[in-house]
């Protein structure tokens, strides 16, 4: 999260940051669910839901436990775009080891 916690953002970067996060899981979750992915649609949605529900502002433990969640939608994201996509950096790199199948959430 561009080397900042939440904890060194503003209120209003935090309510962007997890803004951009759902959004983007939301649209994921879409995509997939268009692909008959819906195993992977739903543990977006599920993903969404639980950063929504962080209460951002309250506590220090709350920010960390978001931090967390953001961390993992953000990874998920990828993981799902680039599986969706079929590109990997690793692909593009022809000294780099194979990767790693993909593992999916449950």
């Amino acid at each position: 999260m561009n080397g900042r916690t939440l904890n060194e953002m503003s209120s209003g970067e935090r309510h962007d940051m997890v803004s951009l996060v759902v959004d983007a899981l939301e649209s994921v979750a879409e995509d997939a669910d268009g692909r008959g992915d819906h195993q992977s649609a739903r543990n977006a949605i599920y993903l969404a839901c639980s950063i929504r529900g962080c209460e951002i502002e309250t506590s220090t433990d709350m920010l960390r436990a978001a931090e967390i969640l953001l961390e993992q939608g953000i990874s998920y994201v990828a993981s799902l775009s680039e599986r969706f996509n079929g590109v990997s950096d690793e692909v593009d790199d022809i000294d780099a080891p194979l990767a790693q199948p993909l593992r999916r959430l449950h």
